[in-house]
């Protein structure tokens, strides 16, 4: 019984996964890699689980802005919220899936291709824009972080935090294997029966 308690508690252990800080870039200073021509139309609408974002459309073309691009793999954790701390609202972010390949093509000059999601807003009052998307586990996301105005982006200050869970109720582990279900059940049951033997014995 004891070895039973022991081997279910190690089982839950296992799933006892902490959300996963994805990515954290700390205190950054935004150097443009490439350019994009104009930006995501801000239309004060965030992405969010429960709600599946159209692309916004593009305002500003063809003038040019830079852009620096982070990536990950999410991994296992499907739902992912993804915020930009930028003081002085200079810069602006968005998400896509697999590639970001921005190019002086009208209408959308590449910005609606693979496009997942955007805050809608760049930061407001003060607090960190965010908005949250969900994605197939195993997914490559690219996060370009654009500026706002064409070429009054260098040396802007940011902290881009890309948090995983599993799913829309912020949840921290996973759901529960088969082979621990089938422990608990082992072990409840094996509880129930000892309770049914001292029952037993105490009306003897």
């Amino acid at each position: 019984m004891r070895l039973l308690l022991v081997l279910l508690l190690a089982a839950l252990q296992t799933t006892a996964v902490r959300a996963a800080v994805l990515l954290d870039t700390g205190a950054a200073t935004f150097s443009a890699t490439g350019f994009q021509f104009g930006r995501l139309s801000r239309n004060g609408e965030a992405s969010t689980w429960g709600s599946l974002k159209d692309f916004p459309g593009v305002i500003g073309a063809p003038a040019a802005r830079g852009y620096e691009t982070f990536t990950i793999n999410n991994g296992d954790r499907p739902f992912l919220q993804i915020s930009l701390d930028d003081p002085a609202a200079g810069l602006f972010v968005a998400a896509y899936l697999d590639s970001f390949n921005p190019a002086n093509i009208a209408p959308s000059y590449g910005l609606d291709i693979n496009y997942l999601g955007d805050p809608g807003l760049s930061q407001p009052f003060g607090s960190p824009s965010f908005f949250q998307i969900q994605v197939p586990q195993y997914s490559q996301i690219v996060i370009p972080i654009n500026e706002v105005s064409p070429g009054r982006g260098a040396g802007l200050g940011f902290e881009l935090i890309v948090e995983g869970f599993y799913d829309s109720s912020y949840s921290e582990v996973p759901e529960p294997g088969s082979l621990t279900l089938l422990m608990a059940g082992a072990a409840a049951g094996a509880l129930r029966a000892r309770a049914r033997r001292r029952n037993r014995n105490m009306q003897i």
